[in-house]
């Protein structure tokens, strides 16, 4: 009885050792530190009724922000990617593709993301699959009267005119003298709100959560979006931006069409003055279609605004839209993950502070000047090494510089910069 009663203590005994040692090892462990990133705050009190910024001479019917009315087009699918004719104003029909994830459902909603294309494209399948992919729903819709021809993708934009009844198609402005209501960039934007309307009635999709990225036209039409629809979590323009017509660009040229009536109308970057949504421009600082000092002016109008300048980032759209980070701005406004670095302080100074989310790492860092006074696409542009000293990057400057910024690269491979003094 006693040698039972000793080897039951000494079972006891074991135990309690091996689990005070466990705890310990629990308590040796490191505990992962918490995400301190300033994440941008999400939009409240949004409207979603009917139109948000008004200027006059420019109202959009409310009933683009209700489901429209929606035809399948079942010989133009791509597998999963689905193609749609949906009803916009005055009676036109505009194409898109849908995609929803595998895995999305009524009970398991998914963010959703509103593509808009650029001149001489459509609607671009394989955008909408970019998306879907990465677990997200997409629309992409035409904004020019037509729909894709046989092999259309954003590496081939093969188009034919829609077979359906359609708005004016971009004529680059030339329209401007005519009703708004008669104008290209009406219609356009009228075919972006009924998409986000669109693809916010699926059931798979959080209605809540939709964010806009637009390449080259589409960016031009993807920050009047956001001015117009306050539906939008984010958005992301690439290339482009507005206030063009104060830029020595092709962009700012066209806007000279048609007695340059659209400038007031459509390029005033007055639009964003406070808007909620996050911004992420996406852009190079030498595209011969969008100057720099334009996405400047139109980020500075913005509440919250980040710019990056991307290396050998050449026009085009399958360039704008597979870049990486749109997809990482995208994570962090949905999933606050993978978030982009922030770059803070004045250009100028030699020293700029770096905000890293968590698990995140600045890894390099360049500075980039002009003796110019001018921020145009032609503009000549110098680089100098910068150091990453913790959370600063500290660079040196002559006093002559006229403008500067600064480019980081963080461990994924992902670009963002400093605002351009």
């Amino acid at each position: 009885m006693k040698g039972l009663f000793r080897r039951v203590l000494c079972v006891s005994l074991a135990a309690f050792a091996l689990m005070n040692s466990a705890a310990c090892r629990e308590k040796e462990q490191p505990q992962e530190e918490p995400d301190k990133f300033a994440y941008y705050p999400a939009k409240t009190d949004i409207k979603a009724d009917g139109q948000f910024y008004g200027k006059e001479g420019v109202e959009f019917p409310a009933s683009l922000w209700q489901t429209p009315a929606a035809e399948r087009c079942e010989a133009l699918d791509c597998g999963e990617i689905k193609a749609y004719f949906i009803r916009s104003v005055q009676d036109t029909e505009v194409f898109c593709y849908v995609g929803i994830p595998e895995g999305a459902s009524e009970s398991a909603p998914v963010p959703a993301v509103v593509l808009v294309h650029g001149a001489t494209g459509t609607a671009f399948y394989d955008w909408v699959k970019m998306w879907t992919d990465r677990g997200y729903a997409a629309i992409a819709m035409d904004t020019e009267g037509r729909m894709p021809g046989s092999g259309c993708s954003t590496m081939n934009p093969v188009t034919v005119n829609s077979v359906k009844p359609h708005g004016p198609v971009n004529a680059a402005f030339t329209d401007a003298g005519r009703p708004v209501e008669q104008q290209w960039v009406y219609h356009a934007l009228a075919s972006v709100i009924a998409s986000a309307s669109f693809i916010g009635s699926f059931p798979a999709v959080d209605e809540t959560k939709i964010g806009i990225t637009g390449v080259s036209y589409g960016s031009f039409l993807a920050c009047l979006a956001a001015a117009y629809d306050d539906r939008y979590s984010f958005a992301v323009p690439v290339y482009g931006a507005l206030s063009n017509a104060r830029s020595l660009n092709e962009f700012g040229t066209y806007l000279q069409n048609g007695g340059g009536k659209a400038i007031g109308l459509w390029d005033d970057e007055s639009v964003l003055h406070g808007n909620r949504t996050p911004f992420l421009f996406v852009g190079s600082i030498d595209d011969v279609f969008f100057a720099p000092d334009a996405i400047v002016r139109t980020a500075a109008e913005c509440r919250y605004a980040q710019i990056a300048f991307l290396p050998h980032f050449t026009h085009g759209h399958y360039q704008g839209a597979a870049a990486e980070e749109v997809f990482a701005f995208a994570d962090e406004i949905f999933f606050r993950k993978d978030a982009l670095l922030r770059v803070k302080g004045e250009p100028s100074s030699g020293v700029l502070t770096l905000e890293l989310p968590a698990h995140a790492e600045a890894v390099r860092a360049e500075a980039y000047y002009t003796y110019e006074d001018a921020l145009q696409s032609s503009t000549l542009w110098l680089s100098a090494p910068a150091e990453i000293v913790g959370n600063n990057v500290v660079y040196n400057l002559d006093a002559d510089v006229k403008h500067c910024y600064v480019r980081v690269q963080d461990g994924r491979g992902r670009h963002v910069c400093s605002a351009v003094s």
